[in-house]
């Protein structure tokens, strides 16, 4: 994967656009390796994000719908996580920043998390 870019494929026949950018890679003995990637989707089609991942050959681990089946991990859920979200308020136009921490699974494989 390539340690960021656009990628602005169409969904759902729809124009969209989202910016990544890799910030970590780890090795696995499982999945070869895998990367930490900051995502930013800049329209907001249906399942978006890990449609582009997926169509650049990189899918989300745990993705059952779009991922590779040696990706997909049962009962361990999607890796794909809202770590900070920005936007004004259609009503108020009040600026909104929300910022959560990391779970504990991106943790144990992402030292820079740490």
């Amino acid at each position: 994967m390539k340690t960021e870019g656009s990628i602005t494929t169409e969904v759902d026949e729809k124009p969209c656009k989202s910016n990544y950018k890799v910030h970590q890679t780890v090795s696995s003995q499982r999945f070869e390796q895998l990367n930490l990637v900051e995502l930013e989707p800049f329209t907001g089609r249906r399942h978006q994000l890990r449609k582009h991942l997926s169509g650049i050959g990189n899918p989300i681990l745990g993705d059952k719908d779009y991922g590779k089946k040696p990706l997909i991990l049962n009962g361990k859920g999607l890796y794909l996580h809202a770590y900070s979200l920005k936007f004004t308020h259609p009503f108020t136009n009040e600026a909104f920043y929300i910022k959560d921490e990391f779970p504990l699974n991106f943790k144990k494989l992402f030292d820079v998390l740490q």
